[in-house]
């Protein structure tokens, strides 16, 4: 006997997409909160101007990426800011 009862037409099934779909929207919402355009537009105009990558990335494509981690950034204010923080500063570091 199946512990859920995950069959499409079931209750389950609904709660259990519903709820699945609602965990990367809510992270995304607290992420996209803090990267804020003004944010994400600073750390990259640092860059020097013949950076190759300088154009390449944009604030949307790093929040479909975060999206992908529902665990990034879902932790309480503080705690996502430190998250985001050290990304983006190992980011930096990295790229140059």
């Amino acid at each position: 006997m199946a512990l859920f009862n995950l069959n499409k037409d079931s209750p389950t099934f609904l709660l259990f997409a519903i709820f699945t779909l609602a965990i990367p929207t809510i992270v995304l919402s607290q992420v996209a909160n803090l990267v804020t355009p003004e944010f994400f537009d600073g750390i990259k105009n640092v860059a020097d101007p013949s950076c190759a990558g300088k154009s390449f990335y944009t604030r949307n494509a790093f929040l479909n990426a975060a999206n992908s981690y529902p665990e990034f950034g879902s932790g309480s204010a503080d705690e996502s800011k430190r998250e985001i923080a050290a990304f983006f500063a190992h980011v930096t570091h990295e790229t140059g």
